[in-house]
């Protein structure tokens, strides 16, 4: 059975918010331009974004005691897909913040504002001048894993695009038929079929496979003609996690501090 309330794994992300600390001090990197500040704000926007995609995600599909409408499903569905897109551009600023910190001629400067309107996740996975040369030194693991998972992400963003600057994006789907026991009969509904729909959550969105096509262009009468947002969405979770260990990993590897303690120590 499909998992409606998503867990995601934090803790590699915890551990790089330590080592962006540790590498702010004034012993190691210290913080000029106030990149922590940009570090830590992006990173809070990947965990605020993280908990809009996971709300929205078990509202949408759990079995709540109102009616079930196509205004509040596209609601749902366009909020998740906003928030999976803003978590991997939030990812991106954090980022590029940190790498900053260790070689400001190789990212993005955070005290340019023309700059910091040209940070986007192309800085890592794309080619020519959207490109960053500085992820190939310091974060070569993070930026192999996103050139391989660029269709997940530009998928992501296609959808978002479409659901915030053109239309609704939900093409119908599939309810959810296995209610907890008494969930109709405490609102009173008798066992009509058609009445208990208006009330049963989703079990799966239909998307457009190419929203940006023009609509007559786009057809939904074969499996291949769509995609399902929970199957984005399940792909998406561990995406993030890996990302965050691989971020770590490539950072305590390719970062290189004076002291390795908040005592300003060597650790040795």
């Amino acid at each position: 059975m499909m998992e409606y309330n998503l867990e995601i794994d934090l803790k590699p992300y915890k551990v790089l918010d330590e080592f962006a600390l540790l590498a702010c001090q004034r012993y190691n990197l210290s913080n000029r331009g106030d990149w922590f500040g940009n570090f830590r704000g992006g990173l809070y926007g990947l965990y605020a974004r993280l908990c809009g995609v996971k709300r929205h995600h078990a509202e949408v599909h759990n079995w709540l005691p109102f009616e079930r409408t196509h205004r509040e499903r596209e609601y749902h569905a366009s909020s998740i897909l906003f928030n999976m897109d803003s978590a991997i551009e939030c990812l991106t600023f954090a980022l590029n913040a940190l790498g900053y910190a260790a070689s400001p001629d190789e990212f993005l400067s955070v005290t340019d504002e023309k700059q910091l309107r040209q940070i986007k996740p192309k800085n890592i996975y794309g080619t020519g001048s959207q490109a960053m040369e500085g992820y190939k030194t310091y974060f070569p693991q993070l930026k192999a894993y996103w050139e391989a998972s660029q269709n997940l992400m530009e998928a992501i963003a296609d959808q978002h695009d479409v659901s915030k600057h053109r239309s609704t994006i939900d093409r119908g789907g599939k309810h959810r038929l296995d209610p907890p026991p008494g969930f109709f009969e405490n609102l009173g509904i008798e066992n009509d079929p058609g009445e208990r729909l208006r009330f049963s959550p989703m079990e799966e969105i239909i998307l457009p496979t190419e929203p940006k096509k023009p609509l007559s262009q786009q057809h939904l009468s074969q499996s291949k003609d769509f995609v399902k947002l929970e199957e984005l969405v399940q792909r998406f979770c561990p995406f993030v996690t890996q990302s965050g260990e691989k971020a770590l990993l490539d950072a305590e590897t390719n970062i290189k501090l004076n002291h390795t303690d908040f005592s300003g120590s060597s650790g040795k």
